[in-house]
């Protein structure tokens, strides 16, 4: 009929007494170390160290490329930027304004106020105040400037 299972403690046909085996869950098997698996982990090994260097260089290469990008964006804005000043610059009323508001000039007939503040000095235009915060750190003055200022300083001196 069927085949006969064999319950623990029972004699085989050999005689010999049946032990109860108990084997462990697939995934609590400790993995064999074979020829082939460790061609495999060698190859996968050999693979890493080859290609490590040339991903690098790709990597680097791809952001290097992405910051040029970014870059030649900010210029093209920047040179948008400088052609509409230049057409601005190209119309007269524009350039009349700009000379009445940084230059303080004015047209025959118009009559200039200056704005004090509360110690009396002028209150620059907004154009000019502006201007005033770009400072210059290798301004150097000129000789003859120099010498004059020496030659005030003296005067003043006496």
């Amino acid at each position: 009929m069927g085949a006969r299972t064999r319950v623990a403690g029972e004699r085989s046909a050999g005689g010999e007494a049946g032990r109860a085996v108990r084997l462990r869950p697939g995934w609590a098997r400790a993995p064999k170390l074979t020829g082939r698996r460790m061609m495999v982990a060698a190859m996968a090994l050999f693979l890493v160290v080859v290609l490590a260097s040339p991903f690098q260089t790709y990597l680097s290469r791809r952001a290097s490329v992405a910051s040029s990008e970014r870059q030649q964006q900010q210029l093209n804005a920047q040179l948008a930027q400088l052609r509409h000043q230049s057409e601005q610059w190209q119309d007269p009323a524009f350039v009349a304004r700009q000379a009445r508001i940084r230059l303080q000039y004015i047209r025959p007939g118009d009559t200039l106020y200056t704005v004090l503040d509360a110690q009396g000095n002028p209150l620059g235009p907004p154009a000019q105040a502006a201007t005033e915060k770009v400072a210059r750190t290798d301004h150097r003055p000129s000789w003859n400037s120099v010498l004059w200022a020496s030659v005030h300083d003296t005067d003043t001196a006496k």
